[in-house]
């Protein structure tokens, strides 16, 4: 007969797996919080931290022996934006043991991390913890990541980490939190104010300039409310020790009104002309001080500078858009060409997607999220020669319909040339898109669709001659 533990064990396990695919595997949330960052590892491969948080009173220990006991079982998993199949994972255990269940020994939360080196490129990220005590009291979480690809050229800013504590770290052996000469303990809620008034923040520079006859570069930080209004600011000129810097500090953040921020951190080189910058967001709840004013001047420009649009440079602003022209109007397509300032195509792209938020008061945009993904599913699979994927015919109607319910393929015909033909049921009544290789090198152009405002050609078959 199998121990009772292991069989609680097995089954929170399943509903680990089972959480994945369905949210509706959760009876109880279990409250723990999940975060992540990516420093620079390698020109292959990218750091990624995943950093879990929880509450001790969220537990269900049983008691054996006077003590009190639980294990919590977690399980993170990175799949490709531009397929199906699972590129990494991770699965771990937590055990929490206490001799003592008052209300004093359980108000404290527990914190860990765990490591991946992962290629750069778009993920699905998925992580789930359960209680093996109580297997239907899971906590899921799932969001589209960009791991970026670090330079070891030009100047660059890891993610910002924002923590509970950082200490320098002794001599001796050295924990998991433990980088750089540094005991950095992260907070995954990242919530601040009442009880925790200190935001500590943690970031890494890279390929800082060796300037000549100039030793120094500019750090300098950000704190803006929710209105794009700034609340704090420090900067400071800095002596160069090499081509890299660890930065750390901390911000008083018991005078903020409970609300979302936004930190920026910015690293500026004058001599050579180059900065780069990383921002995070974060929540203080101060009950006594209420709420950020608002003014019509700061709604003008709200939220972009709290937005993932703040810290992109010119080249990704523009890359985004023309990815984005097979949904943008003639008119913002115009707009968008008559701009000159990096700032103003920051606010123009904030407000293409906000236009299409079906949740426009959260801080995630599913519409842009799941645009992207498509984009990138489209560059992955039909890219041809130098041509990227979205540009392409089938790239394009995958990325402005979404993934056929089914595609005849006929790459091999005897006396035709290859074609694919795709159909959408649940569009328009049901239509279907006609695919022909033309001229035999893999770019399959679209001859026929029987879709509103596509191209139309009842003779569509006489593109499948087999002559080129």
């Amino acid at each position: 007969m199998k121990n009772p533990r292991t069989i609680r064990f097995s089954l929170a396990l399943a509903l680990l797996v089972v959480a994945f695919s369905s949210t509706g595997a959760r009876a109880q949330r279990l409250g723990v919080d999940f975060d992540f960052a990516t420093f620079r590892y390698d020109s292959a491969k990218t750091y990624l931290e995943f950093y879990y948080s929880f509450d001790m009173r969220g537990l269900k220990l049983t008691e054996a022996d006077s003590v009190y006991s639980d294990t919590l079982l977690f399980h993170i998993r990175l799949r490709p934006a531009s397929a199906d199949s699972v590129a990494y994972y991770k699965s771990w255990a937590v055990p929490v043991e206490v001799r003592d269940t008052s209300s004093e020994n359980l108000k404290n939360t527990l914190v860990g991390q765990v490591g991946l080196t992962v290629p750069p490129g778009n993920y699905l990220m998925y992580a789930a913890a359960a209680d093996n005590n109580d297997a239907a009291r899971i906590d899921t979480v799932e969001n589209h990541v960009m791991i970026p690809k670090y330079s070891f050229r030009k100047l660059e800013t890891s993610d910002v980490e924002l923590c509970s504590q950082i200490s320098q770290g002794g001599p001796g052996e050295h924990g998991i939190f433990y980088k750089n000469t540094y005991d950095v303990v992260p907070n995954p809620s990242g919530v601040y104010g009442a009880g925790l008034p200190i935001i500590y923040y943690y970031t890494e520079v890279y390929n800082i300039p060796d300037s000549t006859g100039d030793s120094v570069f500019t750090v300098e930080y950000q704190v803006r409310d929710s209105f794009g209004q700034l609340r704090k600011s420090r900067e400071t000129t800095k002596k160069k020790f090499g081509d890299t810097s660890v930065e750390v500090g901390t911000i008083n953040g018991s005078d903020l009104k409970t609300g979302v921020y936004t930190f920026l951190f910015t690293v500026v080189d004058s001599a050579a002309d180059v900065y780069s910058s990383s921002s995070r967001r974060f929540f203080v709840y101060n009950p006594g001080l209420g709420a950020p004013e608002t003014s019509s001047s700061s709604l003008a420009g709200r939220s972009v500078l709290s937005s993932v649009f703040a810290t992109m440079d010119d080249e990704e602003i523009t890359r985004e858009f023309t990815e984005a022209r097979y949904i943008a109007t003639s008119k913002e397509i115009e707009q968008f060409d008559q701009l000159q300032s990096l700032p103003a195509k920051r606010q123009f792209l904030y407000d293409f997607w906000q236009k299409r938020n079906p949740h426009p008061v959260l801080s995630t945009n599913p519409y842009r999220t799941d645009y992207l993904q498509r984009v990138a599913y489209a560059n992955d699979q039909y890219r041809v020669g130098r041509t990227p994927g979205w540009r392409t015919d089938r790239g394009r109607v995958y990325i402005v319909y979404g993934k056929p319910d089914q595609i005849d393929r006929h790459p091999n015909e005897g006396n035709s040339k290859p074609y694919e033909i795709w159909y959408y049921n649940s569009i328009q009544g049901g239509v279907s898109f006609d695919f022909v290789d033309r001229t035999g090198f893999g770019d399959y152009s679209l001859v026929n669709s029987t879709a509103r405002s596509e191209i139309h050609d009842d003779n569509w078959q006489q593109y499948l001659g087999t002559s080129y």
